[in-house]
């Protein structure tokens, strides 16, 4: 991240075409919290208000080494960051409190030497669509921080900014899941977390909505949004439940509560359309999860289809941006000729666009944490747009819409669809409203009208900013940690090298008795004189005395530590006994990294005035030091685990009876998963799972219908029925020669298995 003052935090919206906002005092009171404070934050407010602007802006001009983190991976690349589980290798399954991820700790723990070295250098975490996090996987986070930090505060003392709405996304967890989890949690929503209650935040509620600028649409949204909606809302809204026109029918875009009616309704109207279609396939390169392909791989069109994109162009033009609708009116190899709604004749050429998929790593040069491609995945940036699911349509806009919500299954469904509309004269309901389509969830309710009560004023923010200034100060004079890891090495020492090498009795006695007596102890006054509550940063960070003090103070400990690191150094490292030199390395491996953390920060802050800023600097690189600085010193590399120690230690796989995956499978889709997710989620192919099904389907578990989408359906259905009646067998190869275009190799695979 650049380093900037506080007044180019870019937040000049006004100017940009994405949105007409103007500097209101909530996104200025967000700005300063995030900056000028270490306490967490909880950024919400109505659909519109700006949270995905503010989002780009702070990523773009922060001063602090943050990730960008999200729920799911279409989210994650939205945002332009990573999922939860991805960046912190979290298991699938549910984090028990007490008890961990079930039989999956030990894979829990596996991190590479390079992501420790991130995590421990990170200032902020963000984590979007906070509303989809449930409150099990922010307490898994929590674990893996305090553990890979070493520092036993919630999320290893990392600030978090949660960016949601709880009236819209709500979280997603099986029954047999919320069974293991109930007795922990009173509701499956984030701020449930035992964690993040320990760790508190505050809230600050965006208010002024720049999508809608009708006061009686606005008023009527906010009533359904809060469950408030009477006799009189639903009578107003349902004014707009009216018969379509054929032409309002094919070219109003259409908001629906199933993937099955969006797909059935695009499929049908594009069978409708004379000609030939043509299949446009994603260009895939490099790592790019099929559960986060941000767009259709094959992407089926003909001319006169009615389209949407899906993508802001990023062009100098800025021809078109998400959501915007239109009809295809030519095709090439490449290339979709596409003419808004709003532009009778001038087309949009959409050629094929890249997102990326990108992983956090650190630049080895600078030292800065930075984004990095791991995959790109190409296709023509629109999608049929005769309908659209309720949640598909999270984040767009529409000028007009038909609203078909009366299967809302749910809370914040029936709110998300209605506010996807700019205005009340755009919307026309397919049916009429009934109260049972105004899902809320109390807990929410509960929590929103408690979370109003911590926002802070002026007052509280200047307390929390001296509070952040004293908190990095005491932190840069405390040297507890460092003396906990003393005093094992020493241990160490004592117990297999000095009984070789007696004089060393007396060295680490001298050691001992200077750190616990002097650095320490003088650290504990150094924190009491000047990391007072007394002090604020204002005025601190203006006295140069003060400032002065702190500099020479910084040179006076690096003094005093410098005789404790020539005795560490000048150690025999090299015992007969493996077991005994394995845990006097794993001692001083974890000893050498805690006082360069140390040394470098001070050696930074008496060269430069201390500032929060410089500080968090000086620390960061310190993280991202190499940390198995006693290997290198000693000339001494730790021995690896014998074989057959390995084998004996191996934990052995609890055998499942026969049968027993395709089953998991099997209710994993009748929760609600694709392929393509259940795959992800246990970590095979998507060929697996297929066959899984495939099974189930002979067995008479589920239709064939309900796996394969309608419109692949139809073309398998029609295909095999050909084969049938010129005497052939409807299999793998025969259908794969007899259908043209791509069509998925596990589609082909489980309707020809389905078959037989």
């Amino acid at each position: 991240m650049k380093h900037i003052d506080d007044d180019d935090f870019g937040f000049d919206i006004a100017s940009e075409p994405e949105a007409a906002m103007q500097i209101n005092r909530e996104l200025d009171l967000a700005r300063r919290i995030v900056e000028e404070t270490g306490a967490n934050l909880f950024l919400t407010g109505k659909a519109g208000t700006g949270k995905t602007t503010f989002l780009k802006r702070l990523r773009d001009a922060s001063r602090k080494r943050m990730v960008v983190l999200a729920p799911t991976g279409v989210a994650a690349i939205n945002a332009g960051g990573m999922t939860l589980h991805s960046f912190f290798q979290l298991p699938f399954s549910p984090f028990v409190p007490g008890r961990g991820f079930l039989g999956e700790e030990k894979r829990f723990y596996r991190m590479s030497k390079e992501k420790r070295r991130l995590i421990s250098s990170l200032d902020l975490i963000v984590i979007d669509e906070i509303s989809m996090v449930r409150p099990d996987t922010l307490d898994g986070v929590d674990r893996l921080l305090r553990r890979m930090r070493g520092i036993d505060r919630p999320f290893g003392g990392i600030q978090l900014l949660l960016i949601g709405d709880l009236r819209q996304l709500a979280p997603v967890v099986r029954p047999d899941e919320w069974e293991m989890l109930r007795g922990f949690y009173s509701s499956p929503y984030f701020f449930e977390s035992h964690s993040l209650r320990e760790a508190g935040f505050l809230t600050v509620e965006l208010k002024t909505i720049y999508r809608q600028q009708d006061p009686e649409f606005i008023s009527l949204l906010n009533a359904v949004r809060d469950g408030n909606a009477g006799r009189e809302v639903l009578c107003s809204l349902n004014r707009m439940c009216r018969p379509a026109d054929q032409e309002e029918e094919i070219r109003t875009i259409r908001l629906t509560t199933h993937n099955r009616i969006a797909d059935d309704t695009n499929a049908r109207h594009l069978a409708i359309l004379p000609g030939d279609a043509k299949v446009f396939e994603a260009r895939i390169k490099g790592k790019f999860p099929e559960s986060s392909y941000p767009a259709d791989k094959y992407l089926t069109l003909k001319i006169g289809a009615r389209v949407m994109f899906i993508k802001n162009d990023t062009g100098a033009d800025r021809r078109y941006y998400n959501g915007l609708i239109g009809t295809v009116t030519g095709m090439t190899e490449d290339t979709v000729y596409v003419v808004p709604d709003d532009d009778e004749y001038d087309a949009i050429e959409a050629t094929f666009s890249e997102w990326e998929n990108t992983s956090y790593r650190v630049d080895e040069e600078t030292k800065e944490i930075r984004q990095y491609t791991d995959g790109v995945f190409a296709q023509i940036p629109l999608r049929l747009a005769w309908a659209i699911t309720i949640h598909k349509s999270q984040g767009l806009t529409f000028d007009k819409a038909v609203i078909d919500a009366g299967q809302s299954f749910a809370p914040g469904q029936l709110y998300v669809a209605l506010s996807r509309c700019r205005s009340l004269a755009g919307m026309r309901l397919e049916t009429p409203l009934s109260p049972n389509a105004v899902i809320i969830d109390r807990d929410v309710n509960s929590f929103i009208e408690q979370s109003r009560q911590s926002s802070p004023d002026e007052e509280r923010l200047a307390s929390l900013r001296d509070e952040y200034f004293r908190s990095l100060l005491a932190e840069l004079f405390d040297f507890a940690s460092l003396g906990i890891k003393l005093r094992d090495f020493i241990r160490v020492v004592k117990e297999y090298v000095a009984p070789i090498h007696p004089d060393l009795f007396e060295a680490y006695r001298n050691a001992e008795h200077t750190f616990f007596n002097k650095i320490e102890t003088i650290g504990n006054k150094f924190i009491t004189l000047y990391a007072s509550s007394r002090i604020d940063s204002e005025s601190a960070t203006a006295n140069q005395a003060f400032l002065d003090k702190i500099s020479n103070g910084c040179q006076y400990f690096l003094q005093e530590l410098a005789p404790v690191c020539t005795l560490l150094n000048e150690t025999p490292m090299e015992l007969d006994n493996s077991a005994y030199e394995q845990r006097l390395l794993s001692a001083a491996d974890l000893l050498w990294y805690e006082m360069n953390m140390k040394k470098t920060i001070l050696k930074g802050i008496s060269h430069e005035e201390f500032s929060p800023a410089s500080y968090m600097r000086f620390k960061a690189h310190a993280a991202l030091a190499d940390t198995e600085v006693s290997s290198t010193k000693i000339g001494k590399t730790r021995k690896p685990r014998k074989a057959k120690e390995a084998k004996e230690n191996k934990e052995r796989k609890e055998k499942k009876p026969k049968g027993y995956s395709q089953r998991v499978t099997l209710q994993m889709f009748r929760d609600g998963k694709d392929i393509s997710e259940i795959a992800t989620a246990r970590s095979l192919t998507v060929g697996t799972i297929a066959g899984h099904l495939g099974e189930m389907v002979q067995l008479g578990e589920i239709n064939l219908e309900d796996v394969i989408p309608s419109g692949i359906f139809t073309i398998l259905d029609n295909a095999a029925k050909e084969l049938t009646a010129e005497g052939r067998q409807p299999d793998y190869q025969a259908l794969r020669e007899r259908i043209p275009g791509p069509i998925p190799a596990h589609y082909l695979s489980l309707y020809a298995r389905a078959r037989r």
